[in-house]
């Protein structure tokens, strides 16, 4: 081609027109998790569920105006989710054009907040974790026997947790009538920021499903009555409060509906478009099951950590003992949920792993080591109850046990037959929820079991259920956006988004083969040893290392230790404080409970701090810094001693100090290994406090020997009962612990001090000779007389014990 031509061509091409680019906006929508420290969020494309972005948190305060009661400023709320949605947005990447469709919140579940006529809150909230109402739990269980709305509480037995709406509306009532008088709405954490958004006050038709004693399906009908469809009448009638009808909302709407848009000045405050819709959430862990993918009858979210958590989806209503709920319409309407659970599991893992002396080897390595052996263990089977059991059969003082073992029986075998007893007692707790009617077809699985492929496979293989891990493991979150892309009609519905926004990252089939030999040693062996052992561990309860009672009274300590008002013939002996566990304390009124206790010349008290997440337990979760503080603050003479049965004990070291603690114990099973515990308390004495450490009954004294000699620890505190339980008997375990940790001391030439905790009256204090501290609760805060009189009981029994010697 010549030039000429060239030129031509060029000059053609150049007066055709350049089309504009048409390719549509990135649709986004926001997810807002409103939780117990501070409230989070996230932008997600609505189409895929891919993070746009980067997750933003701010926190707000959390205030405690008592020992156990918690509360937050609604105000807080309204503005922190401000400052985190304005922050999430900044982080959008500006590639390209995005138009967002919507925000949806989940937040706390049952932090309640009293309106008044202006829609202004009438006090800060009560937050899901205050304990205060716990006396209106027990009177509504006790007040309200039979009535059809309690049958989500394990068939109406109980327990009724003070969290839920119900108890803490009666506590408004019966403790702050003003407050009650003029408020025009009572309603949730939920509600509130909705209505902050939107103008709108709804509910959220999960939460009343779930902690309000609602009909989760009967709720969000038009009533064209009244406003009390769905609503448990006959309860709040019986309770003398049936005005608490018309003060919580009257419209509710199921997780995805609209609830409307925002306000002018919502969207200013969020930095959004005006008009933007708002789309109903629910509460944190529920939405998380949206986030998990878990909406279809048949399908099992299980938590797993310390202990497991089953949720299973179901299309059945029904109730029954033994199981919590199933919660009609929750979490979405159409589908029920239904909850079980197991005390020990992941915990008696890391327990074999440490009296193993295989510290030093990961869980992998351990895992590849019992891969060899086949399954069944050969012929070695194990009960995983170590600290309980909670469903199906509710027993704080069930035991684990070791059944088969020969001498040809390895590390390997005893590492595997215990992983296999976790997957048969989760086979126990689907076999009970299928019973109640709630059945499960697949478990998707989350938290620490997921990173072992054995224990997954075996989880399938016992259950014979399929097992599924998620992508995205923050569920919560992505529920939100799911939730809010099927309200903005990105997706036709919750069932539709899941497909597209939740991946699966790997589903683990039952094998066949080995389905068959765990289906047989479950209903041949497990079932059978677990029904015959029961009357055996209780039996055990009163044994001592073995023996009986007789045997135990010829028996002689080798030293022997008074009460600090024993008689002067025994003044040479070490004094025995006894240490007030406010654990049993009536929180309502911990001021006074304190002040009873000083007033009867007891000066340590003995303080427990459970997360929730060492133990595995909606009602293992009590105090925090805040409440250490107040209890400080009621009196400054008391030694406070913290028992911190807590996940990663080290985060509360510097907070826990702050707030006044005096003595720091930490879990022995919550460390990694000796050297963990041995940086912790190094880190505990840097900090001024004393260091102790507490170890469970099931776990061997001589594991803490190495720590003992490092001269570290200044207290040792040998459980007599399980963690998180009340009401047990003394485990005569502990008195064998007493003497052991007696001759290491006396060998070694060491000074801590021996703590014996839990279960101790005026019986069993006989069996504590020895002991340095003696932990007591409810045998002094519930004493017929008084603390002081339950007090004097111990120090005459005591007395009397160490004079018959």
């Amino acid at each position: 081609m010549g030039p000429g031509m060239i030129l031509v061509a060029f000059l053609l091409i150049s007066l055709v027109p350049v089309a504009e680019s048409t390719a549509s906006p990135r649709r986004l929508v926001i997810g807002v998790d409103g939780g117990t420290e501070s409230i989070r969020a996230c932008c997600f494309d609505a189409v895929t569920g891919e993070v746009v972005g980067k997750s933003c948190a701010v926190q707000y305060p959390t205030y405690h105006p008592q020992p156990g009661w918690a509360e937050q400023d609604p105000e807080d709320w309204y503005h922190n989710i401000g400052e985190v949605v304005r922050e999430a947005v900044a982080s959008i990447p500006a590639d390209q054009e995005n138009e967002f469709c919507s925000i949806c919140v989940d937040t706390t579940c049952c932090s309640v907040v009293a309106l008044d006529k202006d829609n202004k809150p009438l006090r800060r909230c009560l937050l899901w974790m205050d304990a205060r109402s716990a006396p209106q739990s027990k009177q509504i269980l006790e007040t309200c026997e039979g009535d059809p709305a309690l049958s989500v509480n394990c068939g109406g037995k109980g327990p009724l947790s003070a969290e839920w709406m119900t108890p803490k509306a009666l506590w408004i009532r019966q403790n702050e009538p003003k407050v009650w008088k003029n408020a025009k709405t009572i309603c949730e954490y939920q509600d509130f920021i909705n209505y902050r958004l939107t103008g709108e006050i709804c509910a959220s038709s999960c939460n009343a499903a779930s902690r309000w004693h609602w009909d989760g399906e009967e709720c969000i009908l038009d009533d064209p009555e009244g406003q009390s469809r769905g609503r448990p009448i006959s309860l709040y009638q019986k309770l003398g409060i049936p005005e608490l009808a018309d003060k919580l909302p009257t419209r509710c709407l199921p997780m995805g509906a609209k609830v409307g848009t925002l306000t002018s000045a919502a969207a200013e405050h969020l930095g959004l478009p005006e008009d933007l819709p708002v789309t109903q959430g629910g509460a944190d862990a529920f939405v998380g099951m949206i986030g998990l993918g878990c909406i279809n009858p048949g399908q099992m979210c299980l938590i797993t950590g310390s202990s497991h958590l089953h949720c299973v989806v179901s299309s059945d209503p029904s109730t029954s003992t033994g199981v919590w709920g199933a919660y009609k319409g929750a979490p979405l309407p159409g589908i029920n949920f239904a909850e079980g659970g197991q005390s020990s599991t992941g915990s008696i893992i890391r327990w074999a792993r440490n009296i193993f002396g295989a510290s030093e080897l990961s869980y992998q390595e351990l895992d590849c080591e019992a891969s060899a052996i086949p399954p069944g263990s050969d012929g070695l089977v194990a009960l995983e109850t170590f600290q309980g059991s909670r469903t199906p059969i509710t027993d704080p003082m069930a035991k684990g046990a070791l059944l088969g073992l020969t001498l040809s029986h390895t590390r390997a075998h005893i590492w595997r037959a215990l992983m296999e007893s976790v997957c048969f007692g989760t086979r126990a707790c689907v076999e009970a929820l299928e019973k109640a009617g709630h059945g499960c077809d697949e478990i998707v699985i989350a938290g620490g079991a997921t990173r072992s492929n054995l224990w997954l496979q075996m989880h399938a293989d016992v259950t014979g259920k399929p097992v599924v891990v998620c992508e995205n493991a923050d569920a919560p979150l992505l529920g939100c956006a799911i939730l809010a892309s099927v309200s903005s009609g990105v997706h036709n519905d919750v069932h539709d988004a899941v497909k597209s926004m939740v991946r699966i990252h790997k589903k683990i089939k039952p094998t066949k083969r080995a389905s068959k030999i765990y289906g047989a040693i479950y209903n041949d062996v497990y079932s059978r040893v677990g029904d015959s052992a029961r009357p055996v561990a209780h039996a055990i309860a009163s044994l001592r290392g073995g023996s009986f009672e007789e045997a135990e009274q010829q028996h002689q300590e080798p030293r022997h230790q008074e009460d600090e008002m024993s008689a002067p013939s025994q003044s040479k002996a070490r004094k025995t404080t006894i240490s007030p566990s406010v654990l049993a304390a009536d929180w309502s009124v911990m001021k006074e409970e304190v002040q009873r206790c000083v007033d009867a010349g007891l000066t340590r008290l003995h303080v427990d701090i459970f997360d929730g997440v060492f133990l595995d337990s909606p009602d293992a979760f009590t105090f925090g810094p805040q409440m250490v503080n107040a209890i400080r603050r009621c009196s400054a003479e008391v030694f406070l001693d913290l028992h911190m049965c807590v996940d990663r004990p080290a985060r509360y070291v510097t907070a826990m100090k702050e707030a006044g603690a005096n003595s720091f114990i930490f879990q022995w099973e919550a460390m990694d290994d000796v050297v963990d515990a041995i940086q912790l308390a190094k880190a505990i004495r840097a900090s001024g406090m004393q260091c102790g450490v507490s170890i469970n009954p099931s776990t061997p004294v001589r594991e803490i020997y190495p720590l003992l000699k490092t001269e570290l620890i200044a207290v040792v505190d040998v459980l007599a009962v399980e963690p998180g339980f009340g009401g047990q008997k003394f485990q005569a375990i502990a008195v064998d612990k007493v003497e052991d940790l007696l001759r290491l001391r006396s060998d070694n030439e060491l000074a801590f001090e021996i703590m014996v905790d839990g279960g101790i009256n005026e019986e069993t204090v006989s069996r504590t000779a020895g002991a340095d501290i003696l932990v007591a609760g409810s045998y002094l805060f519930q004493h017929s007389e008084s603390i002081r009189s339950g007090y004097r009981s111990l120090q005459l029994a005591r007395i009397e014990n160490i004079s018959s010697r």
